[in-house]
C-alpha cells in the first residue's frame, strides 16, 4: 500500500481548490484507488492532499490521466510505503 501526499500553497485558493477538486474527480475510476482527502493546515494557506492507493503503479496510472492539471502538475508529491495502517 502507498500514501502519497501533495502539499499546495497559492495566492488564489479558490482557483487552487478547483483544480485540487477536478483532478481528484477522475480518481475514483482508477483501479488500485483506495482514498483521497483534502485538508487545509492551520494557521497558514497550505492545502494538503492525502491519497492511499493499492502501490505505486496505480498511483502512476493515475497521474497520467489527470492531463494538464496545474495545480497538481505544479505540485512535487511525497510518497510513503505503508508499513502499519489502525483504524
Amino acid at each position: 500500500m502507498l500514501t502519497v501526499i501533495h502539499t499546495f500553497n497559492g495566492p488564489d485558493q479558490d482557483r487552487l481548490l478547483a483544480d485540487i477538486r477536478t483532478g481528484l474527480n477522475t480518481v475514483e475510476h482508477v483501479d488500485g484507488f483506495k482514498f483521497a482527502s483534502i485538508n487545509q493546515q492551520t494557521n497558514t494557506d497550505d492545502i494538503l492532499v492525502f491519497s492511499k492507493w493499492k502501490d505505486s503503479s496505480s498511483f502512476n496510472n493515475w497521474v497520467q490521466s489527470i492531463g494538464e492539471n496545474k495545480a497538481f502538475k505544479q505540485s512535487t508529491p511525497q510518497m510513503f510505503e505503508v508499513l502499519e495502517e489502525k483504524y
